[in-house]
């Protein structure tokens, strides 16, 4: 008897366990709290980047909504910089441009990449695929809460001995009769302007010629 009354104890305790209305560490929580993941994104010698993950992705054609904190590692402390929104669209391709558009930081789509620019002012790029296709890119000023979308769809590949921001584009073979995209890297200064470029369609066009040719 004592037995069985112990076994179904034990039983009561796991399960309430597994539905979230204790944790492992004895405190009650809410079943409904989210546990945030706290990724490292970025960091310097002083500040640290991470993500927490709000709400979960639905499914795998979903993606989660995210918070961006800025750690100050001589003091400990912690702050939220921005959350991203949901897409309610799909975008199959996003042509790239040569200026950055200035966007409400209240606005940003996605996070899964960040990099640091420059500290002070705290400047940095942060990075997500809301739509499995296209990457989208913003610069932030966070000091002035400032948020830019860079209109290149493939990602920051890194800075110039200048100082510059180079990020890379996808764009599609003008010629109809070739299939195939090709690559087109973009360089920006630190006012969102194009300063230089580099189109390999050429590349892509004369190894077509010189296969059918």
């Amino acid at each position: 008897m004592k037995m069985t009354k112990y076994i179904a104890i034990t039983i009561v305790i796991i399960l309430i366990c597994c539905t979230g209305l204790i944790c492992c560490t004895g405190f009650p929580i809410k079943s409904s709290d989210n546990i945030n993941t706290h990724e490292l994104l970025a960091e310097t010698d002083s500040i640290a980047l991470y993500r927490n993950i709000i709400t979960p992705a639905a499914d795998e054609y979903d993606i989660p909504e995210c918070a961006l904190l800025l750690k100050n590692k001589a003091t400990g402390s912690e702050t939220e910089i921005l959350r991203t929104i949901r897409p309610d669209w799909h975008c199959w391709y996003m042509a790239d441009d040569n200026k950055f558009v200035e966007v409400p930081i209240d606005s940003l789509l996605a996070l899964s990449r960040a990099h640091i620019l420059n500290e002070n002012p705290l400047q940095i790029i942060i990075e997500g695929c809301p739509d499995m296709r296209n990457i989208f890119s913003y610069f932030i000023d966070v000091p002035s809460r400032k948020a830019y979308w860079v209109p290149a769809n493939s990602g920051f590949m890194g800075g110039t001995e200048e100082g510059y921001m180079v990020f890379q584009s996808y764009r599609y073979v003008s010629d109809p009769e070739i299939a195939g995209r090709y690559t087109f890297l973009q360089v920006y200064d630190e006012k969102g302007e194009m300063v230089d470029s580099l189109d390999l369609e050429h590349v892509k066009l004369s190894k077509h010629k010189e296969i059918y040719e």
